[in-house]
């Protein structure tokens, strides 16, 4: 493994960090007073599948093929999820929020992951590349720029969710942000 991959591996896990922060501290009300499972087994598929996920998270031995990486309590993955882990949020989420500026925010936290790791062969996301030997092969100038915007963006997202203002310079920051073609 090249260093620029190593390097990517440590600011996507930091990154993933950060919004897990964020997100379950905006959802820890909703979620742990609900009786819904939002995941399933197939979903944590791709966390073994994605040669790049499996170097994130480290633990493809405790994948099962029945439960995935969930236990009763959630997933047990800290880092290496599925993206979609983070782009999903039900329909109460954005329900519940004090108006269209923290949705559109909330929307624009949960995108954060697959902007950074956007086109990184082609037209295919990161965890998408399906062979080991091509990942060392990647050009990581445009993946580390947009890792910094997703960065930035979320700084910018945490002092919102601090002080309730976002200026028009972070508003710009946000709108760079882009979001899986499955929305």
């Amino acid at each position: 493994m090249n260093d620029a991959l190593k390097t990517f591996i440590e600011q996507y896990a930091a990154l993933e960090c950060g919004m897990q922060e964020l997100i379950r501290e905006k959802g820890q009300a909703l979620c742990g007073s609900c009786t819904c499972c939002c995941c399933d087994a197939i979903i944590c598929k791709e966390a073994i599948e994605s040669p790049f996920l499996k170097l994130v998270h480290r633990q493809a031995h405790r994948f099962s093929e029945e439960n995935g990486f969930l236990s009763a309590t959630g997933c047990t993955l800290q880092q290496g999820r599925p993206p979609v882990c983070y782009e999903y949020f039900c329909d109460d989420h954005f329900y519940y929020q004090p108006d269209d500026l923290h949705a559109e925010v909330l929307k624009i936290l949960g995108a954060l992951l697959n902007h950074a790791t956007r086109n990184a062969r082609d037209d295919s996301p990161l965890a998408e590349i399906m062979k080991e030997e091509q990942l060392d092969q990647l050009d990581f100038h445009p993946l580390e720029q947009q890792m910094q915007e997703s960065v930035h963006a979320l700084e910018i997202i945490r002092a919102f969710y601090r002080d309730g203002t976002l200026l028009e310079a972070s508003r710009q920051v946000l709108k760079r942000i882009t979001f899986s073609e499955e929305e």
